[in-house]
C-alpha cells in the first residue's frame, strides 16, 4: 500500500507545512508540537504514538515530514522507518531519541531517515533540524557525524528526496 506525500516548498510564505508527531508519551508531544508552533507560522501539526496510529495517518494525511521517536507504544522507531520507506518513500523522518547523538546517528541515517535529534537537545535543535530538511537537505546533529570528520553527505547510503 502506497501512501501520501505532500511536497512543502518553504520559500512560499502562504506554504503550510504538514508535520505528523510520533511518540508515545503525550507530554511529549505537547512540548514538541508548542516548539513547532511558536517558530513556524505555517505548520499544522498531527499526533501518533503507536506504529499504527502513524501507518494511518501517513495513508490517510499528506504529510511533509515525519518527527518520529525510537520508541513507540506498540512498535519500535526503526521497525516503522523501514516499512516507511516502503509505504511513504518520499516523506522526509526526522528520528528524535534520549540517545546518545554520536551512539545512534549514524545507523539512523543509514535506514533511511533525513535527520537525528537527541530529545536531551531538542529545544536547540528541532526547528533547525526542520528547516534543513524543508530544504531538501538531512540534518546532522552538531554532536554527531556532521562534526566527526566524516563526509557530511554520506554517499553510499545517502537517500533521494521524492
Amino acid at each position: 500500500m502506497k501512501c501520501l506525500h505532500h511536497a512543502c516548498d518553504m520559500r512560499n510564505k502562504d506554504t503550510v507545512a504538514r508535520i505528523l508527531i510520533a511518540d508515545r508519551n503525550n507530554l511529549f508531544r505537547e512540548k514538541m508540537k508548542q516548539i513547532i508552533i511558536d517558530k513556524f507560522d505555517f505548520a499544522l501539526t498531527s499526533e501518533a504514538c503507536s506504529e499504527n496510529e502513524v501507518m494511518n495517518e501517513l495513508c490517510q494525511y499528506a504529510f511533509d515530514v515525519l518527527i518520529l521517536d525510537t520508541e513507540l507504544s506498540h512498535g519500535n522507531g526503526l521497525d516503522v522507518l523501514k516499512k516507511i520507506k516502503i509505504s511513504a518513500p518520499g516523506i522526509p523522518v526526522l528520528i528524535m531519541s534520549m540517545f546518545p547523538v554520536e551512539q545512534y546517528e549514524e545507523s539512523v541515517f543509514r535506514a533511511g531517515a533525513h535527520g537525528y535529534v537527541s530529545k536531551a537537545n531538542l529545544s536547540n535543535e528541532l526547528i533547525t533540524a526542520l528547516h534543513q530538511i524543508f530544504q531538501g537537505k538531512k540534518y546532522f546533529s552538531s554532536q554527531g557525524i556532521g562534526n566527526s570528520g566524516k563526509n557530511p553527505e554520506f554517499p553510499a547510503w545517502k537517500t533521494e528526496r521524492c
